[in-house]
């Protein structure tokens, strides 16, 4: 029988861990939790712990199992409390102030396996029948540092041929990979310089600044989140559909991510204005209707439920037009406030550089500098960071970002008591915050903002006609910022000027050196920021990439100049 901390003694913890920027560990089977919750405890309670440690584990049931010794049912209610609605992929749990992630890995193990971007530093074969390709995918995932633990009857001959020199420990077997693949990952200084402070490029800053980076902060305007950020509040929630693509699955991981990062902020000492009440997603007419019926059985309520119009109506305090799906976990927030109090976290990491339009960049022998419109230098830094909207395309023109960009309008209506929660459908309304209500958001033609406002209010009557008219308290307009695709772009921007072959995969394009973005966040700023941010910062960190691989690439910058070279045969134009 195994006894307590015999998982932490086969892997040298805490003695591993100790000293380091992080540590990363991958678990075959979560089992009952208990060798998490024992790494958790012993992390937890050493001075000398790494400052981030990193828990994958592939899952087999939904939900957690009962607290297996009751020295750790303070962590295990904590854990239980946070546990998610499980759906396939990767669902990551912030602990610790988000300084441990455990990552449960639903579905199939080798699929799993191969979604997975990230170096370990420890790996637990607590599983049998594991195949050739299970060895290769975990070899793709080995480096310097790894240390594979495995009972002595699994994948003994595999692990040894895949390059592992393991040591027979009596009943299990140990040792590290001799022949990991070559590290191709870019290394950077901990300093960045980030075009634009809106919601992506505080997300950015924030998230790097947690992991020490220094950060220059460039916003042209004299106040931060004054753009498409500047909206009174916006919403967020996951998407659904049929297939579970892409764009849902993002949505769904995204709007978890946001939660999280959320619900730290007022411990933080720090005023953020949000709520994670639930929000009703009203169907456009009769056929989405049962589309929409028909898609919800495939979800736990947890995440979303279909609700017919006599239910909603009880739900919401008013009568919708049609049925629709309920997200208990869907919220709202004041974009500004979320971007003040992100900032706040790490004044001694980020310096805000406000009435800094950049004009220019120039990439020099240790990174970029930024100029304004006289010529004069901004900032420089060893990486630089987009995240200035469409603005983008002005100061890197060669690199044909596929961007564009609405104007759209936000109308401000009186607080009114129904409905109870926000709806979105064919337009949108948000609970109340300082005495007034949101709703939106038509498109503005030809510079007409009170046409846009009108029909604002009229897509709220369209989705609650039996409700007393409204009238406008005002209404501002913005631009939209989207991608071609209607995904976000971020990771590291493409040079197609320096493509000289066939280009057939993401990684053949080369890269403008040391050059990143965050863009394209289109209507899903709230939903999206976050957790592109992380991707882009666990990126330039070198740490575990937080969403499957398939995600990562979704939202690659330069997937469009790849979707051209192939229609065009890999010539280049």
């Amino acid at each position: 029988m195994t006894t307590p901390h015999d998982f932490l003694a086969r892997h040298h913890l805490p003695n591993r861990w100790q000293e380091k920027d992080r540590f990363v560990l991958l678990q075959f089977d979560f089992a009952d939790g208990a060798d998490f919750l024992q790494a958790w405890q012993m992390w937890q309670q050493d001075p000398q712990r790494s400052q981030r440690f990193y828990y994958f584990a592939m899952i087999n049931a939904a939900s957690l199992a009962a607290c297996p010794l009751p020295e750790l049912t303070t962590l295990h209610a904590e854990l239980a409390g946070k546990w998610p609605a499980l759906q396939r992929g990767f669902q990551r749990i912030h602990l610790e102030n988000g300084t441990l992630i455990l990552t449960l890995m639903w579905g199939e193990p080798l699929a799993q396996l191969r979604s997975l971007n990230a170096t370990l530093d420890a790996a637990d074969l607590n599983t049998p029948d594991l195949s050739t390709a299970h060895y290769k995918a975990l070899w793709r995932l080995s480096g310097t540092s790894t240390r594979v633990v495995t009972c002595k009857k699994y994948g003994e001959a595999h692990l040894k041929s895949a390059g592992y020199l393991l040591e027979d420990f009596g009943d299990y077997l140990a040792g590290p990979c001799m022949r990991p693949p070559f590290d191709k990952s870019p290394k950077h200084p901990h300093h960045a310089m980030i075009i634009g402070a809106g919601l992506a490029g505080v997300s950015i800053a924030e998230r790097l600044a947690a992991r020490g980076w220094k950060i220059d902060l460039l916003e042209a305007q004299s106040e931060i989140a004054t753009q498409s950020s500047g909206n009174h509040a916006g919403l967020f929630h996951p998407g659904a559909s049929r297939d579970d693509n892409i764009s849902a699955r993002l949505s769904r991981a995204g709007c978890a991510e946001t939660r999280q990062h959320l619900a730290k902020l007022p411990s933080e000492g720090v005023d953020a204005f949000f709520g994670i009440d639930g929000i009703l997603q009203v169907a456009k007419d009769d056929a989405q209707a049962r589309l929409m019926q028909d898609i919800a059985k495939n979800f736990p309520p947890e995440i979303l439920s279909w609700m017919a119009q006599d239910a909603a109506a009880a739900q919401v305090g008013e009568r919708p037009s049609h049925g629709g799906w309920w997200f208990p976990q869907g919220g709202w927030a004041n974009p500004a406030s979320v971007c003040h109090a992100s900032l706040a976290l790490w004044p001694e990491q980020i310096q805000l550089h406000c009435n800094s339009h950049v004009a220019h960049l120039v990439q020099t022998p240790d990174g970029w500098r930024a100029l304004g419109l006289d010529g004069l230098a901004l900032a420089a830094a060893p990486v630089l960071i987009i995240a200035n909207a469409t603005e983008a395309l002005a100061l890197l023109p060669k690199l044909e970002l596929p961007l564009s960009k609405t104007l759209r309008s936000t109308t401000l209506i009186p607080a009114l008591a129904v409905p109870r929660y926000s709806l979105t459908g064919s337009g949108y309304i948000t609970p109340a915050f300082r005495g007034y209500r949101c709703i939106g958001a038509a498109e503005v033609s030809n510079g007409n903002l009170s046409f846009a406002e009108q029909r604002n209010l009229a897509e709220l009557q369209a989705l609650l006609p039996a409700l007393a008219p409204s009238q406008s308290a005002g209404s501002r307009a913005c631009y939209r910022p989207n991608s071609l695709d209607r995904l976000p772009l971020a990771g590291a921007l493409p040079d197609p000027q320096s493509i000289t072959g066939a280009i057939h995969q993401l990684h053949q394009i080369p890269r403008l050196k040391n050059a990143y973005c965050l863009l394209g966040l289109g209507s899903r700023g709230l939903s999206w920021a976050t957790l592109a941010a992380e991707t882009l910062a666990c990126q330039l960190n070198q740490d575990p990439i937080p969403i499957e691989t398939d995600l990562q690439q979704a939202i690659d910058p330069a997937r469009f100049l790849l979707r051209k070279y192939r229609h065009n045969n890999n010539f280049p134009v």
